[in-house]
């Protein structure tokens, strides 16, 4: 598998694992830690931030009515 498309399934998964937790109702913007072990793997800082709260869009949570 090439670059690309390790960085599309990279992109598909978190896309998925955001809106699955999106559809559940879980608070997703914030800033999140990520610590690993063994201590060879890298720790991570994650932030997400809706857009949606930039700029007004169709999304809403599933089973919102507009």
């Amino acid at each position: 598998m090439g670059e690309d498309a390790d960085e599309r399934d990279f992109e598909r998964e978190l896309r998925d694992l955001l809106l699955t937790a999106f559809a559940e109702g879980v608070e997703i913007s914030g800033e999140r830690e990520l610590r690993t072990v063994p201590d060879r793997i890298p720790d991570w800082r994650v932030t997400v931030e809706r857009r949606d709260e930039e700029r007004p869009t169709s999304a809403r949570r599933l089973g919102e009515s507009p």
